[in-house]
């Protein structure tokens, strides 16, 4: 539904879906017109399943993506159990090579961060207060970050798809 109700315009001699539409209401989501609610992504769940659980419908499944600034759900969508694993064997060729590789060393006590490379005893840095994260744990927590999304309270559901309507 979302593309599909954009304008078309003309763009180098082809009609081409005018995306600055999502841009506007994305504007309106932000500028906190919308109440917003905290909302955690179920293992396994994809924005589809996440419209139909809150909004009992599907197809607002684009509506979790824009309140989320979401572009390419493939890539900034959380990863199953199941996916994750894989994600880091293609990216690190194993699960063990991700955990040998270092990202960064995070302080143990204040919020700190240095590449490994620059943890040195020379420049008063002394390596004993820093953690070191592996590639291994650093995906982690940036997927496990993922599945806390924000959604537009469905109070305000026929408002927003009203604004869209009056957008396009």
């Amino acid at each position: 539904m979302y593309f599909s109700e954009f304008p078309k315009v003309e763009f180098l001699n082809q009609k081409v879906t005018n995306l600055t539409i999502g841009v506007k209401l994305a504007g309106l989501i932000n500028d906190q017109t919308f109440d917003l609610l905290n909302y955690a992504v179920e293992d396994g769940d994809k924005p589809d399943d996440v419209a139909h659980n809150y909004y009992e419908n599907a197809k607002h499944a684009w509506l979790v993506l824009l309140t989320n600034s979401i572009i390419d759900p493939y890539f900034q969508w959380p990863l199953s159990t199941r996916e994750f694993p894989n994600f880091i064997k293609k990216k690190y060729g194993s699960i063990n090579a991700a955990q040998a590789t270092i990202i960064h060393c995070e302080h143990k006590t204040k919020n700190i961060t240095v590449s490994a490379d620059s943890l040195t005893v020379s420049n008063g840095v002394i390596s004993g207060d820093y953690t070191a994260i592996d590639a291994y744990t650093y995906w982690d927590a940036i997927n496990e970050n993922r599945r806390f999304i924000r959604l537009i309270n469905k109070s305000y559901l026929n408002g927003v798809l009203e604004q869209f309507r009056n957008l396009v």
